[in-house]
């Protein structure tokens, strides 16, 4: 199954989690830009409001096609609990190219299931599988490696 692993991260622990997802099954991976500056206070900031608004964002050309790919995965950090607007972004950008999807979250401590329904309303269609990691969870390397481990075979089930 060839497969595309999607997402948006400011401060590395998404882009971790993507990379170890893409690794372990030899996926393309495709970093989504926010041409918007996210950065300081206020793009901090301006950041959660625009999630909480459900506001769209200019977002990078993607060097991938979403059509060319038979599952892809998305992964976003969670702001004022909902998904980013760069991830929002792309997903309506490309929802009517989707054949399969699976979605991974990373969050302070906010529960996976609600930004993943809201991420599998966007797309229009019901998602394989999906995982959330807490910020202790992507400190504790044994629980870590377990979650990425089960999501993983999920995927291949």
């Amino acid at each position: 199954m060839k497969t595309l692993v999607v997402y948006y991260s400011k401060g590395g622990k998404t882009e971790r989690v993507a990379n170890d997802i893409a690794s372990r099954l030899g996926a393309d991976i495709e970093k989504i830009i926010d041409k918007k500056s996210r950065s300081g206070l206020f793009g901090f900031l301006f950041g959660g409001r625009d999630a909480m608004k459900e506001r769209e964002t200019e977002i990078g050309e993607p060097i991938k096609n979403a059509i060319d790919y038979d599952l892809v995965i998305f992964g976003t950090p969670v702001w004022a609990s909902n998904i980013t607007p760069a991830i929002r972004t792309y997903i309506n950008k490309t929802k009517n190219n989707l054949k399969n999807t699976a979605f991974f979250i990373t969050s302070g401590n906010t529960n996976s299931e609600t930004i993943v329904r809201i991420m599998e309303k966007l797309v229009e269609k019901k998602m394989k599988t999906h995982v959330g990691f807490s910020a202790n969870e992507l400190r504790n390397k044994e629980l870590y490696n377990k979650k990425i481990t089960t999501f993983i075979e999920s995927i291949k089930s």
